[in-house]
């Protein structure tokens, strides 16, 4: 009688932890599902971060330059229907590459366009900041002797402007034009500009609209104590 209730016992104990795994693995499982998918992103500048500071007391500015330098991720009001990520909270953005056997993968800062801020409640789609578009390859800066004829010929990358009036000088400056910056963006993606003020696209850069990128697959999921890969 007491070797059968020692096997039984032993047979609840396995039952009791194949559970819990399982339960582990559901849970591991659905917190991996949940994710924000971004095709396409907007630069976040100087105008918008110093706005967002001013909002949010809770954010520590480490530098003039964090809003380029530090990983941000700033996401408008129309996409909270798509992501339980918390403001201030830190996630995870992936990019998705089917020609590379690794994705990218970095941890950024989260920050959530209030409902009512004038004009950025508008963007379509999120920022990002400066060292994550250059970390995904999607933007890189023009090299010192670059001209923009030499650029154009580059079977990989395409010259862009940008006007300077709400950036810091952290690109080169057009020779032709100095109220405008130039980079060079991944000709893999397309790009537009975007107008807060107007709310609509426009194709060429003006002193109020902003560079947007399309067609990238990146995913942002909610890191949690779950993230162990």
């Amino acid at each position: 009688m007491n070797d059968l209730s020692s096997i039984l016992t032993i047979l609840l104990s396995l039952f009791a932890v194949s559970g819990s795994v399982w339960g582990g693995l559901k849970y591991y499982h659905r917190y991996r599902s949940k994710f924000l998918l971004i095709t396409n992103c907007q630069i976040l500048h100087k105008t918008l971060w110093k706005d967002l500071v001013k909002r949010y007391p809770s954010i520590k500015e480490n530098a003039e330059q964090d809003h380029a330098f530090r990983p941000l991720v700033i996401l408008p009001p129309s996409m909270k229907k798509y992501s339980s990520i918390q403001n201030g909270h830190k996630a995870e953005l992936e990019s998705i590459n089917p020609n590379v056997e690794n994705n990218l993968k970095i941890v950024a800062e989260v920050y959530w366009i209030p409902d009512d801020m004038e004009p950025w409640n508008s963007m379509p789609n999120p920022a990002f900041s400066l060292i994550l578009r250059r970390y995904f390859g999607i933007e890189r800066p023009m090299y010192q002797d670059e001209t923009t004829e030499e650029a154009e010929k580059s079977e990989n990358w395409k010259p862009v402007k940008h006007s300077r009036r709400h950036l810091d000088l952290l690109h080169k400056q057009d020779g032709k034009d100095d109220s405008k910056m130039l980079w060079a963006m991944n000709r893999t993606y397309t790009h537009r500009y975007w107008n807060p003020w107007e709310k609509k696209y426009e194709r060429q850069p003006t002193e109020h609209n902003f560079i947007e990128y399309c067609g990238f697959s990146m995913v942002l999921r909610k890191r949690t104590w779950l993230h162990f890969d």
